[in-house]
């Protein structure tokens, strides 16, 4: 996340015009779950990627976010990365009636704000307390992400109902865009006394963490000037991130090579690694001298210690979301496990391992990756890759809301934490 932003320059716009430069950020896009916007006749509409085929030059988006479009309808799509806007030309293609976009050929960089802005550090700790109305709305309370002399975002730490000062769960709906703020109040911004303005909440959305941004609507020339000295001197001009597909996925091959030693099924890596597994006769292989390495090889004499167990190919596959749930159903962990397990830290990587290697189980928590598990397995299950899947939610706040989404998609299993034994489990998978 750069702390600089963009300086006024003649030449601020950027294009990304090679095949594998593009594909980086389309592929960087749909790894890090970024949103993309969809503009047809003026209007536009909102969707994740929920695949990526490279192959064939596919973006799949979600479905009946369009009306019924003609294969090759222009449109425009834009997008936020590194704190900025792209947007690129493209066309629509329905494959097999699933709607798709097609991999541009260039990403243009179009920055859309009149004003030059900065981010804040971590240490900066800037405190911005927002109210809908004195005493009645909304209010939330959270950290300065970055500001401009238009604006300000932050993360929301706390939201609550004025009217009693009951705590909410945050969510889109905490502030309609448009909704008049009575009161922003912003504190410590180095350089700059406290600050009370008004503003205009332009959208609440969720990057990992819940955010929003607001515009300033009775800025006062010295607040403007106090803000324009603390943006300055932490200008630059944008430069684009370069991307690269071939390298992304040279660097995945390279974690993905087997280390000397290595037994067992690795979990997947932040960046969707593949797993590996370490076999009798490559651990012979890696320990025996050169001079012997291939009659090791061929004929091992005697098991080694990094061994996987002739047995563990009979375990049947458990794929686990996320190796925070590991701590609620520890005996998964322990060597006796009735199960072959892989633990995948990426959706990318759950629906790779999903359909290649059929795991005849699926276990995951309440939250993967920030968001509901439920918003996640809707996505998944859109692709196509969980029918006929047995998949089990384990957690005990499951809303009846939760429970009916769940029930749509075929999945029925839902087991209480924690589970501290085998036979616990399988009970409950049979009840």
């Amino acid at each position: 996340m750069p702390l600089f932003s963009r300086k006024k320059s003649k030449n601020t716009e950027a294009t990304i015009s090679t095949e594998d430069e593009v594909m980086g950020y389309i592929d960087e896009l749909y790894r890090k779950r970024v949103p993309i916007s969809i503009c047809l006749k003026k209007k536009w509409v909102h969707s994740d990627i929920l695949f990526f085929d490279e192959k064939n030059k596919l973006i799949r988006i979600q479905q009946d976010l369009l009306p019924a479009l003609a294969n090759g309808t222009d449109l425009t799509v834009g997008f936020a990365l590194d704190r900025t806007w792209w947007t690129f030309k493209t066309k629509y293609a329905n494959v097999n009636d699933k709607p798709h976009l097609l991999v541009p050929k260039g990403i243009n960089h179009t920055e859309r704000r009149r004003n030059l802005r900065c981010s804040f550090t971590a240490r900066e700790q800037v405190k911005v307390t927002v109210l809908e109305g004195l005493g009645s709305g909304n209010g939330v309370f959270g950290m300065a992400v970055d500001i401009s002399t238009g604006g300000i975002s932050l993360t929301i730490e706390k939201a609550m109902y004025l009217a009693n000062e009951r705590e909410i769960p945050p969510s889109e709906n905490l502030f309609k865009p448009g909704t008049k703020l009575a009161l922003v109040k912003i504190n410590r911004i180095p350089g700059c006394q406290l600050m009370e303005l008004s503003g205009i909440a332009k959208r609440v959305w969720r990057d990992g963490r819940w955010r929003i941004a607001i515009e300033f609507t009775n800025l006062s020339k010295k607040d403007y000037a106090a803000i324009t000295r603390f943006i300055e001197p932490r200008t630059l001009e944008f430069k684009p991130v370069k991307r690269s597909k071939k390298r992304r996925e040279e660097m995945d091959e390279r974690r993905a090579t087997p280390r000397p030693g290595s037994s067992g099924k690795e979990r997947g890596d932040e960046d969707g690694g593949d797993n590996e597994t370490s076999t009798a006769s490559s651990t012979a292989t890696e320990k025996a001298p050169p001079a012997t390495a291939a009659k090791a090889t061929a004929t091992p004499t005697e098991p080694k210690p990094a061994a996987t167990p002739a047995a563990d190919s009979d375990r049947p596959t458990l794929l686990i979301f996320g190796d925070d749930i590991l701590t609620e159903v520890p005996f998964l962990n322990a060597g006796n496990s009735p199960f072959e397990v892989v633990v995948c830290n990426t959706p990318i990587r759950a629906v790779k391992v999903i359909t290649e290697d059929n795991p005849a189980l699926i276990l995951c928590g309440t939250e993967f990756k920030g968001r509901a598990i439920t918003e996640v397995l809707e996505k998944i299950n859109n692709m196509g890759v969980l029918k006929d899947k047995k998949v089990v939610v384990c957690g005990n706040d499951l809303t009846s809301k939760d429970l009916i989404k769940l029930k749509m998609m075929k999945i029925e299993t839902v087991v209480p934490l924690p589970i501290k034994t085998a036979g616990e489990f399988l009970a409950a998978l049979n009840s």
